[in-house]
């Protein structure tokens, strides 16, 4: 944990926090924190650049390993913008000490823009985990507002690299085609379970979680779906372009599968692209038409609908 396994340049570092800059979160995260009392902790800043460090490393975005490379991988210059002490290698009271603030820094943030804040240290009975999960369901104003800022963020931080590559003639090529598909996210978190000793039926401490079945005949996931739009490419288009990810919506498996591809279409429409055809499964072909096909022909899309041989009509 103490050995420097590289060394981040500062023009990567540079990057990430134009980035950040260019996204706006920053300050949506901090007008939601506001003056919080107890000691000043990192700047919100620092633990997301952090983040995006560790994913452009290591494909991870753990905060252990966005501490670790913030602490021990960035120049002296670096550390000293993102108001980082020196940690002696050495010194474990002092690593935890960082490492503590760190983390504490987040979890400041993430308490901020949580629905109904509920202590994932320990497991809770159904009955207690759906009522703090039904904030994530219910017509509460409050609960709305949050719900619709945590999108905007998630919708920010995905479509601000694609305003770059705009602005960089990557997708001068781009037939204006869009896949969307729901993927897994497996949670760190166990499924609920049944207490052997007493009985006691206990939820998951990711009380949003549940179980997503992909198809095929392999074994579900526990954790959530992530639904993805990204910029299709066809055979017969002349020239290419990067296949960007154009959207992103996080919901517990299999609900809201219509309302959760349009939200990733809605995002795209500021960007002025040209609209084309949608290639999705027959996860939305079974939607309602008012949750999927009708807005989605509305925002000037055209399908492409998987159906099974005996629902062609054929």
């Amino acid at each position: 944990m103490t050995e420097t396994p590289l060394q981040v340049p500062d023009a990567i570092v540079a990057h990430f926090d134009a980035l950040l800059t260019e996204t706006g979160v920053i300050e949506l995260i901090a007008d939601e924190v506001g003056d919080r009392p107890g000691p000043d902790g990192l700047p919100i800043r620092t633990v997301l650049l952090g983040l995006l460090i560790s994913i452009h490393y290591t494909g991870k975005a753990t905060l252990a390993e966005a501490w670790r490379l913030m602490t021990f991988s960035l120049t002296p210059t670096m550390r000293e913008q993102h108001h980082l002490p020196d940690v002696d290698p050495a010194d474990p009271h002092a690593q935890l000490a960082s490492s503590r603030r760190f983390y504490r820094t987040f979890d400041t943030a993430t308490t901020a823009l949580d629905l109904d804040r509920v202590d994932r240290r320990t497991r809770l009975p159904p009955k207690d985990a759906d009522a703090y999960a039904a904030a994530w369901d219910d017509d509460d104003p409050e609960h709305q507002r949050k719900r619709a800022l945590l999108q905007d963020i998630v919708t920010r931080l995905v479509l601000t690299p694609v305003h770059r590559a705009r602005g960089r003639g990557y997708l001068a090529h781009y037939g204006s085609d869009v896949g969307i598909d729901a993927t897994a996210i497996p949670t760190w978190a166990t499924p609920p379970r049944t207490r052997k000793s007493t009985g006691e039926h206990l939820a998951s401490i990711e009380i949003t979680a549940g179980w997503h079945y992909s198809g095929g005949d392999g074994p579900p996931t526990f954790g959530y779906s992530a639904t993805l739009a990204t910029a299709a490419r066809t055979h017969d288009h002349v020239g290419h372009h990067p296949q960007l990810a154009l959207g992103l919506v996080i919901d517990t498996p299999h609900r809201r599968i219509g309302p959760a591809a349009i939200t990733t279409l809605t995002g795209i429409a500021p960007l002025g692209l040209p609209t084309g055809t949608i290639a999705v499964d027959r996860a939305y072909t079974d939607q309602k038409t008012e949750h999927f096909a009708q807005p989605a022909r509305a925002l000037g899309y055209k399908l492409a609908l998987d159906y099974k041989v005996d629902q062609r009509g054929l």
